[in-house]
C-alpha cells in the first residue's frame, strides 16, 4: 500500500473546481480531468450523453457542449446543414454554450473527405469559433 497522489484519480484538480463540477453535474459518471494551461476540461457522460466542460482554476464555467439529436438542433441551423451537406452526412452534432453565446457544431462525413462546422444560433457559418473536439 502506498499514499501516493495517484491513488486518488482526482489529485491535482484544485478542490474548487472539483466541487463546482459535481455541483453543477451531480448525475455525470465517467469524469476525466484534464488540466489544459490554466483551464481544467472535464469530459464525462449523464446517461448515455457525453458531454464535455471547461473550468477555470477558480471553478468557474468558460464553456460546456453536450451532444444533441438532429431533431433538437434549431430549425435554422437544421435548414443550412441540410442544404448544404444533407442531413445523412452530419454526424455527432452539439450544443456549445461559452458564456451566454450559443453555437452548434458538427462533423460531416462524406465519401472522400470530413469536414467540421460551427453555426451560431441563426444557421449560419461562424469562422470566428473553432470546432471544440
Amino acid at each position: 500500500m502506498s499514499c501516493d497522489d495517484d491513488d486518488y484519480p482526482y489529485a491535482e484538480v484544485p478542490s474548487v473546481v472539483l466541487n463546482e463540477f459535481w455541483a453543477e453535474y451531480p448525475k455525470a459518471t465517467d469524469a476525466e480531468f484534464n488540466q489544459v494551461g490554466e483551464t481544467y476540461e472535464v469530459e464525462f457522460e449523464i446517461g448515455d450523453n457525453d458531454q464535455k466542460a471547461l473550468f477555470d482554476s477558480s471553478g468557474g464555467i468558460l464553456k460546456r457542449k453536450w451532444e444533441i439529436p438532429w431533431s433538437a438542433l434549431p430549425p435554422a441551423v437544421q435548414e443550412t446543414l441540410q442544404q448544404k451537406y444533407g442531413e445523412k452526412n452530419i454526424k455527432d452534432p452539439e450544443v456549445v454554450r461559452t458564456g451566454k453565446e450559443t453555437y452548434y457544431q458538427a462533423e460531416v462525413s462524406r465519401f472522400f473527405s470530413n469536414e467540421k462546422v460551427v453555426l451560431n444560433e441563426a444557421g449560419k457559418t461562424d469562422t470566428t469559433l473553432i470546432y471544440w473536439k
